[in-house]
This record gives C-alpha cells, structure tokens and sequence, in this order.
C-alpha cells in the first residue's frame, strides 16, 4: 500500500509513537530508574527504544482487531506485517546492546521479552483487552525502570509503584470507551 518500508516505517513512528507522548513518557521512566546523572542520557535512549519496541509489538498483536475496529492505521493498512515483525527483532537487539553498554544485565530483558511473547502469542486478544489484560499489560512500565535502575533500593519500588498508578490512571483518562468494551 505505500512506496516503501522506510515510508511505512516513518508513518507508523508518526501515528503510534508520537514523541510529544513518548518523550515525556521515557523522561518519567528514565527519571524514576533514578540514573547517575552521567548516565540519564543513554538510560533515555534505551528506555525510548524499549517503548517503541513494545509499542510496536502490542500493535501487531492487535493488527486483527484494529484491521476491524481502526481500519486508518497505518498497520492496518499494510499488506505484510512481517517487516514490522523485523523492527521489533532489531529494536530488542539494539535495547540489549544499550543494556550492556548502562552495565545492566540483559537475562531480565530476554525474560520479559518471553513473557511479552507467551502474552501476545498463547492468550487471545479478548482476554488482553479486558480490565485485567489490560492491568497485566500496563506492568511492563515498571519493568522498564527496573531494566535500567543501577540499584534495586526500596526507593526504586516505590518509583515503580508511582509508574504504574499513573499508568493506570492514565489509560483510564485517555481511553474510557476500551474500558467500557472490556467489562
């Protein structure tokens, strides 16, 4: 349907990832992993991929639906998902680089990314979109602070619980119309 991956790519970027959301987003995660000062800039790098990479792939588990329900979304639109599909391959592959290079372990982010797999894969769609899918979903905030937090002191658990209220709270406010679809 459009000219090219790189175009396709660029207008998902522009429909799903918009950086007026995302920025201050990866801004609040990056803040509450509570990085050395030196690091916050790498720590922002990895966890802006991290989101687009789990962005991108909750999007694809929910191409069948959106086709339906969204049928103006650019992976709507799209004939072959299966670039897409290498998009999330190469950002993991990049994110772990990024983990090493902060001097994290990169076992936590291979088993959420199991877990995001066995999610996606094994529990259908109209499980995830209810309120608990949902509430499972939205736990993938707080492991990101965790991925990139130095140290794994109470405060970061705190941090982690602030990050996932607010999501929370957040996908209350900008979405009721799914909530009122899930009960």
């Amino acid at each position: 349907m459009f000219k090219s991956s790189t175009e396709t790519f660029i207008r998902y970027r522009r429909e799903r990832f918009g950086w007026r959301v995302f920025g201050p987003v990866a801004v609040g995660l990056t803040v509450a992993a509570i990085p050395a000062p030196l690091w916050f800039p790498l720590s922002f790098l990895a966890v802006m991929l991290v989101l687009f990479q789990f962005r991108l792939w909750d999007d694809l588990a929910d191409r069948d639906h959106d086709i339906i329900h969204h049928p103006h979304r650019v992976l709507s639109q799209c004939d072959r998902a299966s670039p897409f599909y290498g998009l999330v391959v190469a950002a993991g592959l990049t994110s772990s680089v990024l983990l090493l290079l902060l001097g994290r372990p990169v076992a936590p982010f291979l088993l959420l990314c199991g877990a995001t797999l066995l999610w996606y894969s094994r529990v259908p769609g109209r499980t995830r979109r209810t309120i608990l899918g949902r509430h499972v979903l939205l736990l993938k905030y707080p492991a990101f602070v965790w991925l990139i937090a130095p140290a794994h002191s109470p405060q970061l658990f705190v941090s982690m619980f602030i990050v996932y209220v607010s999501c929370a709270v957040y996908e209350v406010l900008h979405d009721p119309p799914a909530l009122r679809e899930s009960q």
